[in-house]
């Protein structure tokens, strides 16, 4: 079973959804719900809103892999920063040592 229809009809299935509960969710018209399932081609943002509402990947949708979902994978929304906690504390460490400097220059 590797392919986008196979997939989303098997996953609908499980979650007990109907195709129109699947497009009203993801956000994408029932037509070109259909239109992908038929043609088996879609943009990828269309994957990633059907993905999302099935609570899988994207690359379980294509075929790319057999793991239904990542849980410990997460991408960073746009405009956000991830950094390690151990250079969050070292900032903090500066700000405070430089915050000292200041208030002893006064």
């Amino acid at each position: 079973m590797k392919r986008i229809e196979d997939r989303i009809r098997v996953l609908i299935a499980e979650k007990g959804m109907t195709l129109l509960q699947l497009a009203i969710k993801s956000n994408i018209t029932e037509a070109t719900l259909h239109a992908i399932l038929n043609r088996n081609d879609a943009k990828y943002s269309q994957l990633d809103r059907i993905a999302k509402s099935l609570s899988v990947s994207v690359a379980y949708l294509t075929g790319e892999s057999e793991i239904p979902t990542f849980n410990n994978v997460h991408e960073p929304q746009a405009g956000y920063v991830i950094l390690k906690t151990e250079d969050v504390l070292d900032m903090q460490k500066q700000i405070i040592d430089l915050q000292k400097r200041l208030l002893s220059e006064q």
